[in-house]
C-alpha cells in the first residue's frame, strides 16, 4: 500500500539537512508504530521518497513523501499518529491513499510527478525606490542569463523561460517575490538562483544579508490544469 503524506519543514529547523531529515521522518514512521514496509536483503529500510529536496536554509509548507505500508490503514490515523511523534517543525498536513493505477497508466512516484514549485522569497532592500524601478524593468525582459557551472565547463542559460508567474511587492525595506517555477526531474529551477540573480543584477538589494525562501507547494498537470501533488493524486 502506498501512501503520499504532505508535510513541513518550519522555519526554525531550515538549516536541517536532508540527509537529517530523512532520518528523522524515519524515527517519526517507527515511534508512530505504522506498518510500514521494508526493503529485503542484509539492510533493510524503510521504503520511502521524497518528492523533491530541500536546500539548506530554504523551509516549506508544502513537502511531500511516499511511503510503502505493508497493510491499509486509514488516511487520517496515520496523519494524527505522525503528528504525535514529529519534533516542532514537522508537521503532516495531509495524506493520501495511492492507487496503483490510473485508468490504464500506473501512478508514477511523486518525484517523477513534480513539474512546478511555487516559492517566496524575502530579500532585503537599502534603497526601495531603485529596487522597484529596476525591477520593473527586469520583468519586461525576455532573458534572465546566468553563467551555470558543469565538469563540462560554464555556459549561459536564460532562466525566464523557467518562470511560469512572477509578482513582487516591497514594503518596510524588504522585497518580497511570489514565484511559480519549472520543477522536476526534467528541468529545474531553484529559488536560490531566482535570489542570487536578482542580488547581481539590482542595485539596492544588500547582497549579504539572509534570503529568507520558502517553498509553498509543488505541483503537477493534470491536462492543462497544474494541481498541489495531493490533490493530483486523490
Amino acid at each position: 500500500m502506498r501512501y503520499l503524506i504532505k508535510y513541513t519543514k518550519g522555519s526554525d529547523i531550515k538549516f536541517v539537512s536532508h540527509l537529517e531529515l530523512m532520518r528523522t521522518i524515519q524515527r517519526i514512521l517507527r515511534r508512530a508504530d505504522l506498518p510500514v514496509a521494508y526493503s529485503k536483503g542484509f539492510n533493510p529500510h524503510i521504503i520511502l521518497s521524497i518528492a523533491q529536496p530541500l536546500s539548506v536554509g530554504v523551509y516549506s509548507k508544502g513537502e511531500y513523501m511516499d511511503v510503502e505500508f505493508s497493510k491499509e490503514v486509514d488516511e487520517d490515523y496515520i496523519k494524527e499518529e505522525f503528528n504525535k511523534n514529529a519534533p516542532a517543525g514537522i508537521k503532516a498536513l495531509d495524506v493520501v491513499k495511492v492507487k496503483d493505477k490510473d485508468g490504464k497508466k500506473k501512478k508514477p512516484q511523486a518525484m517523477a510527478a513534480v513539474e512546478a514549485a511555487k516559492y517566496t522569497l524575502d530579500l532585503r532592500c537599502t534603497d526601495e525606490k531603485n529596487v522597484e524601478q529596476e525591477l520593473n524593468k527586469l520583468m519586461k525582459l525576455s532573458e534572465w542569463n546566468i553563467v551555470k557551472k558543469s565538469k563540462k565547463g560554464e555556459k549561459e542559460v536564460n532562466i525566464k523561460p523557467l518562470i511560469k508567474e512572477i509578482k513582487f511587492s516591497i514594503k518596510e525595506s524588504i522585497l518580497h517575490i511570489e514565484a511559480l517555477v519549472t520543477a522536476g526531474s526534467k528541468q529545474n529551477l531553484s529559488a536560490q538562483v531566482i535570489a542570487e540573480y536578482l542580488k547581481e543584477n539590482i542595485d539596492g538589494l544588500d547582497k549579504d544579508a539572509f534570503t529568507y525562501i520558502e517553498r509553498i507547494d509543488m505541483f503537477a498537470y493534470k491536462g492543462k490544469r497544474l494541481l498541489p501533488l495531493n490533490e493530483y493524486f486523490k
